[in-house]
């Protein structure tokens, strides 16, 4: 049986595998998928993909040691 908890902006009781961790309205809140989807605007993601330069990788070239 999976652990259920509240979405902290509807209420709903929702799998807590289900609930996304995000930063809504200024606060980190745990909320359900319909959430996430109705509240875009209001979500700010914490770790979004960076739009400017991808996939910058440090170098593992032996001379970078």
């Amino acid at each position: 049986m999976a652990v259920m908890r509240r979405c902290e902006n509807c209420g709903r009781e929702t799998p807590i595998y289900r609930l996304a961790g995000v930063i809504l309205d200024g606060r980190i809140a745990e909320i359900c998928p319909r959430c996430v989807s109705t509240e875009a605007e209001r979500i700010e993601v914490p770790y979004a993909p960076r739009t400017d330069q991808g996939a910058i990788q440090p170098s593992t070239g032996r001379e970078a040691w």
